[in-house]
């Protein structure tokens, strides 16, 4: 009888074993196919038009040591334009120099320091561009972090870290070069501004008495509150910037790279189940960091030709967020940045 019931399980086990095995196997292809299939939408930057050679054309790229930064400028190093690589660390950016220059023999690449959660280190970066180089053709302001808001991380000049370097840093920098990128600009080919923003901007909030974190931030499930109102920042400062200089020959736009791994990822404190979970997710949506650069190289090398406003772009297309425009929000975002920046 014991003997009978034992090889029941067995046989049972067995079946279920195989099962189970059936069920992965066509499940884990399903997903494959599927990414395989969703991922050639992320990948269409040599199908563009515009791809073409930009030799002669300076191209600045913030936070170029690493992920998304470093892929769109390997990018334009193919295309032989000159890339200037603004980094906070020497020696990482140091590194990423040299690797790039093993993968893009041929590229005109240089490194120069930039430290975005400093005003002098964002001043001397714009005085040592603009005396090296006549003419600057575009602007990529990639560069972002995302901290704990538990850390209380803040910039030199006391900002709370997502508001000083993802917004105010990056609302510095452009305006310092603005002009020189303005009379760059031809009859024939306007010059462009690109900000990497993030979807992320439809789970912020701009509240005007709590820009530098005063009050605290609420947090909501696993997002970052303070990254995510400053993407909505990246969003109304690009909006605003289109509107003051698409006219003068200057084309902005503001591009989502979609959910991509990156350094971003290194103060996540993401648990093992946590990753269990959200594999199947990932392995459909989630990106590389050349993939996410695609989308920021073809808004640095297309035109807005549909003149779509606000300036918000995902997989090469139009992309319009959840986050209803606010033309007083905007205006008064710049105002208030502008003074504490002293922009004029």
């Amino acid at each position: 009888m014991l003997t009978n019931i034992l090889s029941f399980f067995r046989d049972n086990d067995k079946l279920l074993l195989h099962s189970l095995l059936y069920t992965t196997t066509i499940t884990l292809s399903a997903l494959v196919i599927s990414r395989y299939f969703k991922s050639r939408s992320w990948s269409k930057l040599k199908a563009s038009p515009f791809y073409k050679p930009m030799e002669g054309k300076v191209c600045i790229i913030t936070g170029a040591n690493s992920g998304i930064g470093y892929e769109t400028a390997k990018e334009l190093a193919k295309l032989k334009a000159t890339v200037v690589l603004g980094c906070r660390s020497m020696i990482r950016g140091q590194e990423a120099l040299e690797k790039l220059k093993k993968e893009v023999q041929d590229g005109q690449i240089v490194l120069m320091e930039l430290n975005l959660a400093s005003f002098d280190s964002i001043k001397n970066f714009a005085k040592n561009v603009m005396k090296q180089y006549p003419k600057i053709h575009v602007l990529i302001n990639n560069a972002g972090v995302s901290v704990p808001i538990k850390e209380k991380l803040t910039t030199k000049e006391g900002y709370e870290v997502h508001f000083g370097i993802n917004h105010v840093g990056h609302f510095l920098l452009t305006n310092l070069l603005i002009e020189r990128i303005q009379k760059s600009s031809t009859d024939m080919e306007q010059t462009k501004v690109v900000i990497v923003g993030s979807s992320l901007m439809d789970r912020g909030t701009i509240d005007f008495d709590n820009l530098n974190g005063e009050k605290g931030f609420v947090q909501k499930g696993h997002s970052n509150p303070a990254y995510c109102n400053s993407k909505l920042m990246n969003y109304y400062f690009g909006a605003e910037l289109y509107l003051k200089y698409a006219d003068k020959g200057v084309d902005v736009s503001v591009v989502c790279p979609g959910w991509c791994y990156t350094n971003l990822f290194r103060h996540a404190n993401i648990k093992f189940y946590q990753k269990v979970m959200i594999f199947p997710i990932a392995m459909m949506y989630m990106r590389s960091a050349n993939q996410g650069a695609q989308s920021v190289v073809h808004c640095a090398i297309s035109p807005n030709q549909t003149k779509h406003f606000p300036p918000i772009f995902r997989d090469f297309a139009p992309y319009i967020p959840k986050h209803e425009y606010n033309d007083e929000v905007s205006k008064k975002l710049w105002d208030v940045t502008a003074k504490l920046t002293s922009i004029q």
